[in-house]
């Protein structure tokens, strides 16, 4: 018994020194980076492939949630880092141009949504099922006011991800700026139909039946603007004729008679 007592001290002290080596490396995970110094070796550090996607994707959603919790900065930080890490990632680049929107940063935040644009493609053109890329495409398009384009990427993600509201309410803005109100009110319903909640999309809706009535009235009063002047030119034509007419006549009337010649 005198024996046992000091070993298992020692067994305890490795055991405990051997966790907390291991869960130092993860708490780390979990703090936002200071000037990125964490965020390098994070990621550097996974000689695994699938590891270092992975940790680039929590990267990612950290970034996100920074963003969504008004810290701008630090989110752009952190999207710049998983940039250097990984050059061609697309949603990266996309955030990055959100973030620095967002910091008013006009010419980064453009530079960075032509740069996703051009990764979306390639990613499609990788794989034309790629629901998420043309999504992704439709918001960078969305982002430059490029709505023609945007409009296209996000009806070709409604038809790959059919269930996908957000889509489908994305697809209606668009449509909704280019004036295309019957086609935005139908994304529109479809988003209600995904998720009856979402007072964007029954708002949305409603502004776009009312621009659709305002076209119907507009067309509607622009047709008989037409008509009455095409009424006028035709009675207006009638009158000159007739006036030419008269005038014609009279003139005969009243031309004077050449002398007759004396013999």
């Amino acid at each position: 018994m005198t024996e046992s007592w000091p070993i298992s001290l020692r067994t305890k002290f490795i055991v405990c020194f051997s966790l907390v080596s291991l869960l130092l490396p993860l708490t780390g995970c979990r703090r936002t980076p200071k000037n990125g110094s964490n965020v390098n070796s994070i990621v550097s550090n996974s000689s695994d492939p699938e590891e270092a996607k992975r940790q680039v994707q929590l990267l990612i959603e950290k970034g996100k949630e920074l963003y969504k919790n008004d810290q701008d900065e630090q989110a752009a930080e952190t999207f710049k880092q998983v940039i250097s890490q990984d050059p061609d990632n697309a949603e990266a680049h996309l955030r990055l141009g959100m973030s620095y929107a967002a910091l008013d940063k006009k010419t980064e935040s453009d530079d960075e949504y032509k740069k996703a644009i051009e990764l979306f493609k390639k990613r499609i053109q990788a794989d034309s099922k790629d629901g998420d890329a043309f999504f992704y495409l439709g918001e960078a398009h969305s982002f430059l006011h490029q709505d023609e384009e945007a409009a296209r990427a996000y009806r070709q993600a409604t038809k790959l991800k059919p269930e996908d509201e957000e889509a489908f309410y994305q697809l209606g803005m668009a449509e909704t700026r280019l004036a295309h109100y019957p086609e935005a009110s139908s994304a529109f319903q479809k988003a209600l139909e995904l998720d009856p909640n979402d007072y964007r999309a029954t708002d949305a809706l409603e502004n776009a039946k009312e621009g659709s009535q305002r076209i119907k009235e507009g067309k509607k009063h622009a047709e008989e603007m037409l008509k009455k002047q095409q009424e006028n030119a035709n009675a207006n034509g009638n009158l000159n004729s007739n006036s030419s007419s008269k005038n014609i006549n009279s003139n005969a009337k009243t031309a004077p008679r050449r002398p007759t010649p004396k013999p």
